[in-house]
């Protein structure tokens, strides 16, 4: 599965995501088509985030308090260090539109307003 996101400055991105997250770069591109982008995830994984700025024609990144990025951690203590990790990364700390979200998780907003949630919980 890939995930793609226009975003507003790709190395700020790359930079939170992959040090927030633990993520690795895949693959760029530059002036594909007047697009840059970029590729994040990891060996093993069956997804992927893909990053993408228009050259041309800068688009402003439109999502809702709804619109979520879920990472589940089973272990405690790795939901820790990965809530740690976001912080580190520069990723703001918020409470989530929907309540759910706070009982079992701490949800992360970047500065293009994509919000992450940290789910301390097993994923059925």
């Amino acid at each position: 599965m890939r995930i793609a996101k226009p975003v507003s400055n790709l190395e700020r991105s790359f930079l939170m995501y992959s040090q927030g997250l633990d993520l690795h770069k895949l693959a760029e591109f530059n002036d594909h088509d007047g697009f840059n982008g970029l590729m994040l995830g990891r060996k093993g994984l069956d997804w992927h985030i893909e990053f993408t700025f228009c050259l041309s024609h800068p688009i402003q990144p439109l999502q809702t308090q709804e619109d979520l990025l879920v990472l589940y951690y089973s272990d405690e203590n790795a939901w820790i260090d990965a809530c740690a990790r976001m912080i580190e990364a520069g990723f703001n700390m918020t409470n989530s539109f929907n309540p759910y979200w706070d009982i079992n998780g701490r949800t992360f907003v970047d500065p293009d307003g994509y919000r992450v949630v940290i789910q301390n919980k097993t994923w059925v």
